[in-house]
């Protein structure tokens, strides 16, 4: 089986548990972590063997490494940051909710298919 490329973004509590519930697959490689502050996500990913740091997610999305996206951001932006994963063209797991309207999960699951 071949190596997925990963990314998180949030450095708060259920970005690093994606990142472990992650390596546990056995397949997917975390390559990059993304959070506002730099230190804090500098200091994180160093703690979690990620050897790339980004602050801003709209950077990641250009990174062509990365396959897959995790967003573990907070609530309100959920909606904002899935829909530029996917624009991106890169596969989008979303932390719940997966937006704060049902409108825009509907416009979230249109977009993705």
């Amino acid at each position: 089986m071949r190596t997925i490329k990963a990314a998180v973004i949030g450095t708060g509590f259920i970005g690093p548990v994606h990142v472990e519930a992650l390596r546990r697959l056995g397949f997917v490689e975390v390559v990059a972590l993304v959070g506002r502050n730099k230190e804090r996500t500098e200091s994180k990913a160093a703690e979690l063997s990620i050897p790339k740091v980004y602050t801003d997610y709209r950077k990641l999305l250009k990174d062509p490494e990365v396959e897959v996206v995790h967003n573990c951001s907070t609530n309100n932006v959920h909606f904002t940051i899935n829909t530029a994963i996917l624009k991106a063209g890169k596969h989008c797991i979303s932390e719940k909710p997966l937006a704060t309207t049902t409108a825009h999960s509907r416009a979230l699951v249109r977009l993705a298919a």
